[in-house]
């Protein structure tokens, strides 16, 4: 009985031991920061996630939702904890509050199809611009975007790419670095191009809901991000997610 009774004290003790679960979410379409793979998000930002909130006791349970706009509504709505890796917008910012820190900082650029006579930046007149629920591209672009007359936007980024080779689209803002990753595994790398003009220069953060239970700790894991960085940790892993991401089927 004895036994029994000091069973039933350590059940609810281990229950306490077990670490917090953490649930995040992030943008599936943007290697080698993140993306979807296997039903799973992979990519640089979820692994520092992991490593950053397992240093802190937390458990993590990553979510895929489909497109990135799900994501963000998921993380308004308090069903998510974390965004693993955002820019930073006005928009945003009254939603979200970002780490000091970023993770990477993120080129962007127009990419257009090999057909496209002009190579000048897109423009309000009859260019159509393609774009993937839920991205954003910084305040002075969004701006733009919202009176651009032509604006199509897909859940995924083998749809746009494949509409900027056939000419369905004449332009496509993506960071340069993931739109080059896109194209060599989409064999369109000889169909597609960047515009030589730097878009915007833009950073991606960790981004947690406002009222999140990870809000007071976000200075930490701004520190942390900056001691990896300082590190070249985010340096030495980024080949690795570019080549996972390449030799994935």
């Amino acid at each position: 009985m004895l036994m029994f009774f000091s069973l039933l004290l350590f059940i609810p003790a281990l229950a306490l031991a077990q670490p917090a679960v953490i649930t995040a979410c992030g943008h599936p379409e943007t290697p080698p920061v993140s993306w979807e793979q296997d039903n799973e998000l992979t990519g640089i930002a979820p692994h520092l996630v992991r490593k950053l909130l397992s240093e802190q006791g937390y458990h993590l349970n990553m979510r895929v939702f489909g497109n990135w706009k799900r994501c963000q509504l998921a993380a308004r709505r308090g069903q998510v904890d974390l965004l693993v890796a955002a820019y930073k917008t006005h928009a945003r910012e009254r939603n979200f509050v970002f780490s000091h820190t970023p993770i990477v900082a993120d080129p962007v650029v127009l990419f257009t199809h090999f057909g496209n006579g002009s190579r000048s930046p897109w423009d309000l007149s009859s260019n159509t611009l393609g774009m993937l629920f839920g991205d954003s591209f910084g305040d002075d672009f969004d701006q733009k975007v919202r009176r651009h007359p032509h604006v199509e936007r897909v859940s995924t980024g083998k749809q746009n790419f494949h509409k900027l080779a056939m000419g369905r689209i004449d332009y496509m803002p993506i960071g340069l670095i993931t739109g080059r990753l896109q194209a060599q595994k989409l064999a369109l790398a000889d169909r597609v191009q960047p515009l030589p003009a730097l878009l915007t220069l833009e950073y991606y953060h960790l981004a947690v809901p406002k009222g999140s239970v990870l809000e007071p700790l976000l200075p930490v894991l701004s520190a942390r991000l900056q001691e990896l960085a300082e590190e070249h940790y985010i340096a030495r892993i980024t080949p690795f997610y570019e080549r996972k991401y390449l030799d994935a089927p």
